[in-house]
């Protein structure tokens, strides 16, 4: 629902199938690079700024076309948690995905401040990923431990999905802030500064 923002009642529907074929897991594909679709009282932008993009792609990716309609939307927590009750009585367990390092260009439009450069102007537009991710910091990661606070209040998964790949890794090469973080940690490459955000995450979780 990233990508494409589905109603509430969709979802509803979804679980519906989901319990008519027997299956017990509904993976909730939450933020993307197209939107964040998820409400964070502490972060309201994350909702007022990374929920909507001016524009989608319309016909194949490699034209490169866009249309200028607004679109956008989002889950307020009173929906999250009806959804998840939802699928509880039908035995059903919600994963969210909360996507870092990378396909994280709607929150960033939100709070720029996290990102390497400090300068995201919108959500994205086209399908795919894009080279603006989360800055490897501590204001950061502090920034990411609130968020999955209140997902974790929302949801009694055993698991969050996190993401984790596709990350492209030229802001980190040239950031002064991502640099730092290697020395510190010690870290030989932006590989394995991928791995020190991921498992530093982990460890949160």
């Amino acid at each position: 629902v990233s990508r494409h923002f589905l109603s509430k009642e969709f979802v509803k529907r979804y679980i519906d199938l989901i319990a008519l074929y027997k299956m017990n897991t509904f993976h909730w594909h939450l933020t993307d690079d197209q939107g964040w679709r998820i409400q964070i009282l502490k972060y309201p932008r994350l909702t007022d700024v990374g929920a909507w993009r001016s524009g989608s792609m319309i016909g194949p990716y490699r034209n490169q076309q866009f249309d200028s309609i607004p679109y956008g939307g989002f889950y307020t927590q009173n929906d999250i948690r009806e959804v998840v009750n939802y699928a509880s009585q039908r035995q059903i367990t919600i994963i969210p995905e909360i996507e870092m390092p990378g396909h994280s260009l709607a929150a960033l439009a939100a709070y720029p401040e996290y990102s390497c450069l400090g300068n995201v102007p919108e959500v994205g537009r086209a399908w795919g990923g894009f080279d603006d991710v989360f800055c490897v910091n501590d204001s950061t990661f502090y920034f990411l431990e609130d968020v999955l606070s209140e997902v974790l209040e929302l949801f009694p998964s055993k698991y969050i999905h996190i993401g984790g790949d596709e990350c492209p890794k030229e802001r980190w090469s040239k950031c002064p802030k991502c640099l730092n973080t290697r020395f510190e940690n010690n870290l030989q490459n932006e590989e394995e500064l991928q791995s020190y955000f991921i498992q530093r995450i982990e460890k949160f979780l």
